[in-house]
C-alpha cells in the first residue's frame, strides 16, 4: 500500500514538466513580453487564450525545426494556466 504522502508516477511527471514550463516563463515569456500586470496577457480573456492553444496545437508537427514543437507544447501549457486563471476569476473560485 502506498504511503499517503507518496507522489504517483503521474504526479512526478507533472512536477518535472511544470519545472520546464516555469523555466520557459522565466527565461522566455517574461523577458520578451513582461510580467503579469505589465504584459498583453493581462488584458486577454480566456477565449483568447483558448484560441492561442488551438493555434499552437494545430501547427504541431508542421514546424521546420523540431525543437519548436516542444516550445509550442510549453506555450500551450502556459496558455492553459492563463485561461484557467481567467475562468477562476470569473467564477470566484
Amino acid at each position: 500500500m502506498a504511503q499517503e504522502n507518496a507522489i504517483s508516477e503521474r504526479g512526478k511527471d507533472w512536477l518535472a514538466f511544470s519545472a520546464k514550463v516555469l523555466a520557459h516563463i522565466e527565461e522566455y515569456t517574461v523577458p520578451q513580453y513582461g510580467d503579469k500586470g505589465e504584459d498583453l496577457a493581462t488584458t486577454c480573456n480566456s477565449e483568447q487564450f483558448l484560441h492561442s492553444i488551438r493555434r499552437y496545437a494545430a501547427r504541431h508537427g508542421s514546424n521546420a525545426r523540431q525543437e519548436q514543437d516542444l516550445l509550442d507544447l510549453l506555450k500551450i501549457a502556459h496558455y492553459s494556466q492563463l485561461a484557467f486563471d481567467k475562468e477562476s476569476e470569473l467564477k470566484n473560485v
